[in-house]
């Protein structure tokens, strides 16, 4: 079967040769376009405004190496707080590890059904091994330098460093539409904490921020809409009033219908479906094991 494309693939063909090209084996290759300036301003949005999670893939269609390439140097290529590249991405491929992935997040099939996964660990254990490397935890390297004995990453460092991995994930996720693949992500990584920590090996000074399940979609969903009331504040933080509480609750009404069929329907289900669920709960004791991990402290 020929494999689908996404939105800006014929847009990307026509670009320069110091853009975005297309490789000898037809996968979207890895070039860069001239400094401060894009290619196809058009075609990137036009990713961006199409992209929708894709939760069915086609089973009989690979997923091409220069497809995999691409979507990895997009993430490589996200903005990092100094270049310090505060994350890792475990890239998997074993039937295996995404079966017991599919049970770990909250049991979900379609994790084990796609045939490519990305976990984003926020990482800052590869930074603690470097300046151990380097000589900078030493007791002589702190008398020269006048910095104190740090050894374990803090709140501050994590901030930073699960922004980084963020940002690699989206990057990751429009290149992949931009190639013809599909994505969903995954917060469930975080769940069940002390099995995810073993079936990765993730040691101390890691979190699992996010997965992306990845595949060529069996179909292209209609992009959903997002709710944009009370979303941009200009140059202050503001609650919202009665009126903008009612906007909220209208807009996102008229998006959930059917199903929303009286006034703030919509934000009860997210109420009673999310916020009060069983997953959420378990997040939340997971989320407390992970910063102790991310801290140093054990568990």
């Amino acid at each position: 079967a020929p494999r689908p494309v996404g939105p800006a693939r014929a847009k990307m063909e026509a670009c320069s040769e110091e853009g975005v090209r297309m490789n000898d084996n037809d996968a979207i290759g890895v070039n860069v376009c001239s400094p401060g300036v894009c290619c196809d301003a058009t075609g990137v949005l036009s990713c961006i405004e199409a992209r929708s999670s894709t939760r069915q893939f086609e089973a009989d269609v690979d997923i091409t190496q220069g497809q995999r390439d691409a979507v990895l140097h997009a993430a490589s290529r996200a903005p990092s707080a100094g270049a310090m590249m505060m994350y890792s991405i475990i890239d998997i491929r074993e039937q295996a590890t995404r079966d017991r992935l599919a049970v770990l997040c909250d049991n979900q099939p379609m994790i084990a059904k796609a045939p490519w996964a990305l976990v984003f660990v926020v990482d800052y254990c590869k930074w603690i091994d470097l300046f151990e490397y380097a000589g900078c935890l030493d007791d002589a390297f702190a008398r020269e330098s006048g910095c104190a004995h740090r050894s374990h990453p803090g709140l501050g460092d994590f901030a930073i460093a699960a922004q980084d991995a963020a940002i690699a994930a989206q990057n990751a996720v429009i290149a992949a539409e931009a190639v013809g693949l599909g994505t969903c992500y995954i917060g469930d990584v975080v769940e069940n904490a002390e099995a995810v920590r073993e079936l990765l090996d993730l040691p101390p000074h890691t979190v699992p921020l996010s997965m992306l399940i990845l595949g060529v979609p069996r179909k292209r969903r209609p992009a959903t809409p997002h709710p944009t009331v009370n979303l941009v504040m200009s140059e202050r933080y503001r609650r919202a009033d009665a009126e903008t509480l009612d906007a909220q609750v209208r807009e996102m009404d008229a998006m959930f219908r059917p199903h929303a069929d009286e006034a703030g329907a919509r934000v009860r289900d997210i109420y009673t479906r999310k916020h009060t669920s069983s997953f959420m709960a378990e997040m939340s004791r997971s989320m407390e094991l992970w910063l102790k991990n991310w801290v140093g402290e054990g568990w």
